[in-house]
């Protein structure tokens, strides 16, 4: 039941007749007699007395009263819920990251970006290259991943982050730099989603550790069960574990921001983009 009808009906008899209702509503008398007329069709009585004198509660409008209120203050409570959701959701940002960017990167740049916009929550979601289709089902509104995960969305480049050898604290080497074939002469930690497997030959032996966070390879370095090519940024937290060596041939891997669609002006999504570009992005 559209308790416009209700409100019409209550305003007339608080008023005392259509004509001073429909100046505070803006109705025309017409349209506020057929309102009124079409609530009693609709409950089957008479709700209105009606004299020369102005318009009453007939004796079924007085014992019905108390419903019509009801559903009045229902349908307020409704809109004033409805309204604080959308508000929360509009509030709400929602992204996802690497694991080595949400150990490295990640908590910084939200503990400063909630000074600044103390109103928007943020949820994370860490994975690996399953971000790509978290992003297209619109399950997050951003993505922070490297430039193939973001191919086909909107991709903001923001930072280059160094790949490294990771070795074991104790791995033999003198060197500065080692290169990435004397690496491959060991027990080679890698998974498929690992950025280096592109530049691996593809005959090259590996061990193949299936994770979308890179600690676990890290945990195995450390425990001396093999070597390993990541990200600067997975290192954090392992630093004393493991041994770092630049590579001879540096390579770099670049990250951005991803979105679906080019986000709105003053949504928690345009805020958050516009914030890590300020901050010289991720790096």
């Amino acid at each position: 039941m559209n308790d416009k009808k209700l409100r019409a009906l209550l305003t007339a008899v608080q008023c005392g007749s259509f004509g001073k209702a429909t100046a505070q509503l803006g109705y025309t008398q017409s349209a506020m007699t057929h309102m009124v007329n079409r609530l009693e069709a609709e409950l089957g009585c008479t709700l209105l007395v009606r004299s020369s004198h102005g318009v009453r509660l007939s004796e079924e409008g007085e014992q019905l009263l108390p419903y019509m209120q009801a559903v009045i203050d229902a349908g307020d409570a409704l809109r004033r819920e409805a309204a604080a959701r959308g508000k929360l959701h509009e509030n709400t940002l929602r992204i996802g990251c690497f694991a080595s960017i949400a150990r490295a990167r990640l908590p910084e740049l939200l503990r400063k970006f909630r000074k600044i916009h103390p109103e928007i929550r943020v949820d994370v979601l860490v994975r690996g290259y399953e971000l790509a289709a978290e992003l297209e089902e619109e399950n997050i509104q951003l993505a922070l991943v490297d430039e193939a995960c973001g191919k086909g969305f909107y991709w903001t480049p923001l930072t280059d982050a160094p790949l490294v050898a990771v070795v074991p604290p104790d791995f033999s080497w003198k060197e500065d730099t080692i290169p990435l074939e004397r690496l491959l002469q060991e027990p080679f930690l890698s998974c498929p989603e690992q950025y280096i497997e592109r530049m691996l030959p593809q005959d090259a032996a590996r061990v193949e550790v299936t994770a979308s966070d890179d600690a676990a390879i890290l945990s195995m370095v450390a425990g001396g069960l093999g070597v390993s090519v990541l990200s600067a940024f997975s290192l954090a937290g392992y630093e004393g574990q493991v041994r770092v060596i630049p590579l001879a041939q540096p390579i770099s891997r670049r990250l951005g921001a991803a979105v679906k669609s080019p986000p709105a002006a003053n949504t928690a999504a345009r805020y958050f983009l516009s914030f890590l570009k300020r901050q010289s992005a991720l790096g």
